[in-house]
């Protein structure tokens, strides 16, 4: 009997702190990325530009993309994302869509005209910030980026990472909603609670996610994220 109320004991303490005072809501800010954001492009060039809309519970949705040029004589782009490099100077290039609510949602991207060969193919390199959304441990900065000539990813996480060795079933995800695993992509289970370490993510473009979600699993709770900025 010792035993049993002992291994029960246990199981509430973890299941307890592992949920701690959280109040998971899984709406989000409707948002457009554009999937290929360069900075140049060289004149009387062309460059073909797409974009993805993610909805309230960030997924990937389809809607109606409207593009425009800020400086249509710089550079102009069609109603399908094609940019046409005229003149020397820089244009903003927005994208949006119509919201949930009749909002406007946009993204936008300066880009600069220049004269000579511009080289867009160098791998994208992101950014960011993990937090504790629980009452366990967890923090650090990471760096995201492509893996040139390959569609996989390089997570490195840095020297400042710490988390809870105590937590039980610590998974990480992929994800666009900070507060949900639904349509997320599962890296794996933490194995690494601190210091630098490392993930290889294949066949993953740089824009497809917008955070870094740190997920108890057995109890399929948060603990904690990073956002992934540009």
């Amino acid at each position: 009997m010792k035993k049993i109320t002992t291994i029960v004991l246990l199981f509430t303490f973890a299941f307890t702190g592992c949920v701690g005072d959280d109040f998971i809501n899984d709406r989000v800010d409707e948002r457009i990325a554009i999937n290929n954001p360069i900075n140049e492009i060289q004149v009387n060039n062309t460059y073909q530009l797409n974009a993805t809309f993610f909805n309230n519970i960030g997924q990937e949705a389809q809607t109606s993309l409207t593009w425009v040029s800020s400086n249509p004589s710089i550079a102009s782009v069609s109603n399908q994302g094609l940019l046409t490099a005229i003149s020397q100077g820089t244009s903003t290039i927005r994208v949006s869509a119509v919201g949930e609510n009749g909002t406007n949602i946009t993204a936008e991207k300066t880009i600069t005209i220049v004269p000579g060969p511009v080289d867009n193919t160098g791998p994208i390199t992101k950014s960011g910030m993990i937090v504790t959304t629980s009452s366990y441990t967890l923090t650090g900065n990471f760096t995201i980026s492509e893996i040139q000539n390959s569609n996989d990813l390089d997570l490195q996480v840095e020297s400042n990472y710490q988390a809870s060795s105590s937590l039980p079933g610590l998974y990480l995800y992929l994800s666009n909603n900070p507060n949900s695993v639904s349509g997320a992509y599962e890296v794996g289970a933490v194995q690494v609670f601190s210091g630098a370490h490392s993930y290889t993510i294949p066949q993953t473009a740089i824009s497809d996610y917008k955070y870094l979600l740190y997920w108890c699993k057995p109890f399929s709770v948060k603990v904690g994220h990073g956002e992934i900025n540009d």
